[in-house]
């Protein structure tokens, strides 16, 4: 009866070839490597750079000496607000030395009565930053192909009235200050000679900007603070 004794089970485990098990392998490895490379984390991208020359916020309201106007409305315009169009213009025109820079922030902080006025109160022909004339208003559009666009049509429909609305509606309004600063008639020679000293600044105010006598050293202590507070 031997037969009737149960024969070994014999384990029915079959045996994988090794080329399957070497691509079950590279699989898992793949697999791992993909999941950690998903997982590491993207590098940050680089901060781009300021460009050169630009004024900072605490270079800004250090240089109006507690006169940054508190909210944006109307014509006023808060240091954080004008600080954007302010570095566009020194770089769209080039102001490369601190002296210039200064100068044009000074004048622009002495005219506008620290941004609190885009308009002469009087002459509302008068105006932008800098509440310069409408005569050199145009000076500026004649000499700057990339704002005369604002005028369909230039030269023809330029009225001198409205050039300082234009301006400031198309945002251009802190710009005018800047190209006279260093490219105005009879600026070019003495803007180059901008420096910290009073005596450059004069020179520079009564041959550029002629204010008028009267004004001349309320605008040189303005200046010697903006120079002092920038860069």
């Amino acid at each position: 009866l031997n037969f009737l004794k149960s024969a070994p089970v014999k384990p029915m485990l079959k045996r994988i070839p090794f080329s399957a098990l070497v691509v079950l392998i590279t699989l898992a490895v793949t697999l791992l490597f993909s999941n950690a490379v998903a997982a590491a984390p993207k590098p940050k991208a680089p901060k781009p750079k300021a460009p050169s020359g630009a004024i900072n916020l605490g270079e800004l309201t250090k240089a109006f000496a507690g006169h940054c106007p508190k909210k944006t409305t109307g014509d006023v315009i808060t240091c954080k607000d004008a600080l954007p169009y302010i570095n566009a213009a020194i770089k769209k025109y080039n102001l490369k030395t601190r002296g210039q820079r200064a100068a044009y922030i000074a004048n622009m902080a002495y005219e506008g009565a620290y941004l609190q006025y885009n308009h002469n109160l009087v002459n509302r022909s008068q105006g932008t930053r800098s509440i310069m004339p409408a005569v050199s208003l145009r000076t500026f559009v004649n000499a700057n192909k990339s704002v005369q666009k604002f005028w369909p049509g230039f030269p023809k429909n330029v009225n001198d009235n409205t050039i300082v609305d234009v301006l400031i509606k198309r945002r251009a309004d802190f710009e005018p200050g800047a190209w006279w600063t260093v490219a105005g008639p009879g600026c070019a020679q003495v803007a180059s000679r901008l420096s910290g000293t009073q005596a450059s600044f004069i020179q520079w105010e009564k041959t550029c900007i002629n204010g008028g006598p009267e004004t001349v050293a309320a605008r040189a202590a303005i200046f010697k603070t903006v120079y002092a507070a920038i860069h």
